[in-house]
């Protein structure tokens, strides 16, 4: 009896070992989609801006799959003070002809208000120091919100980055609100909403709750794209969204194509 549970042991131990090794391959190689992507290189900027309590493993995947593909260049990491003063954390290359990619940390990150109105010290600093003329902005969850409430609240502002083109994975957004006019009008938006298998879900955004903002922003902006992501947890799931590397290929033919 000691050696049949003895077996049985070592049995669970192969598989579970046998499953690690399969899951560890197969996210090793999920960045393959992005292989043979040809993508324009220009100056502008691609700003990430991360959701609810967000740090850098919040967007670190998006920019080191866009680096490692040479689909864009990881060019500065910016610390925002809860006081809304920028800083330069680090500088990885310098900005230029290569579609340079910024990533923001904001150290008061669960008030995504307070956040879209620091995104103007963000914009000017980008203007000021690294002399960027225009940018994409990305946001996951309420980093959406915070890049949509800095573009309706500040539709005059001087010295900053053009908004060209804004990508929204996961969020919702208010059915009527005037402000929405404020937007840039050749914005081009992308919408993204996740769906694990048919539940209308990505375990935390509903696809009937994102999918609205087309009737909000599509008459204010030059385009506006919907796309639903469906699949099993571990890659349309809300946080792995920003782990996936078929979301970041949708994204990349968006921005750079």
């Amino acid at each position: 009896m000691h050696n049949k549970r003895k077996k049985i042991l070592i049995g669970l131990v192969l598989l579970v070992e046998f499953i690690i090794f399969i899951t560890s391959t197969l996210w090793i190689f999920r960045g393959s989609v992005l292989n043979d992507l040809n993508v324009k290189k220009t100056p502008t900027a691609t700003v990430f801006i991360p959701g609810y309590g967000g740090n850098a493993v919040s967007t670190n995947d998006f920019i080191e799959q866009f680096n490692d593909h040479k689909i864009a260049k990881r060019t500065l990491r910016l610390h925002i003070s809860s006081d809304g003063k920028v800083s330069t954390i680090k500088q990885y290359a310098k900005v230029g002809n290569n579609n340079p990619l910024v990533q923001l940390l904001f150290s008061d990150n669960t008030h995504p208000i307070k956040e879209s109105y620091q995104m103007s010290n963000v914009m000017k600093y980008l203007y000021k120091k690294y002399h960027i003329k225009s940018v994409n902005l990305i946001g996951h969850s309420s980093g959406g919100q915070i890049a949509y409430e800095y573009m309706v609240n500040h539709p005059n502002e001087k010295n900053v980055p053009k908004v060209n083109k804004f990508v929204s994975i996961a969020n919702d957004y208010p059915k009527n609100d005037p402000r929405v006019k404020n937007l840039p009008k050749n914005l081009e938006v992308l919408n993204i909403a996740g769906e694990i298998y048919n539940f209308g879900t990505d375990a935390e955004e509903a696809v009937d709750i994102v999918k609205p903002m087309g009737k909000l922003v599509a008459p204010h902006v030059k385009s506006y794209t919907f796309h639903l992501y469906k699949a099993g947890p571990l890659s349309a799931e809300h946080s792995m969204l920003h782990e996936n590397p078929e979301i970041d290929k949708i994204i990349a033919e968006f921005l750079f194509k």
